[in-house]
């Protein structure tokens, strides 16, 4: 039971990984956005068709990078949403190959901000990561019995309104 959320910090720890690949410098004095408050619980739940427990900002998280909010998802699932601001000379294109170096399969998301890829780091879970204007979002989504193609659906959609509060 266990097991799943450990997965879970694996993999946010690999996005870490991937802040620190493209260059984490945030503006100094850049207005700091409350994850908890881009999405509500019940949009969550109306996007994933599954009982989300109340949001928390992950405080063990890098303050360099932000904190993200996180989420339960049904028994064992799970949703988080992290903002932060880009990095001198971070891009999509530059995240996305660092993803591929790490051998984390990604894919184009059009229409959706500035640029938005899908990275699928196994076990069920996909990314979706947004650049607009200065701010690089990233959704998070495991949701159990769920299929890559519904993940995706539900991800692009509270992205969307996500997008709509920065």
């Amino acid at each position: 039971m266990n097991q799943p959320i450990s997965v879970i910090r694996t993999v946010l720890m690999a996005v870490v990984a991937v802040f620190c690949f493209t260059g984490v410098a945030a503006a100094e004095g850049a207005q700091k956005i409350d994850t908890c408050t881009l999405l509500t619980k019940a949009e969550i739940q109306a996007a994933v068709g599954q009982n989300v427990g109340d949001g928390k900002l992950n405080a063990k998280a890098n303050p360099a990078v932000g904190s993200p909010c996180e989420y339960v998802v049904g028994d064992y699932g799970a949703f988080s949403i992290l903002v932060k601001t880009t990095g001198f000379g971070e891009t999509a294109d530059k995240t996305m190959t660092e993803l591929k170096k790490m051998k984390i399969a990604v894919s184009e998301a059009p229409g959706i901000g500035d640029s938005s890829f899908f990275s699928s780091p196994g076990y069920g879970m996909i990314q979706l990561n947004t650049f607009k204007g200065s701010n690089y979002l990233i959704i998070t989504l495991l949701v159990p019995g769920a299929t890559e193609a519904a993940e995706k659906t539900a991800a692009e959609k509270l992205m969307r309104t996500a997008l709509t509060k920065i």
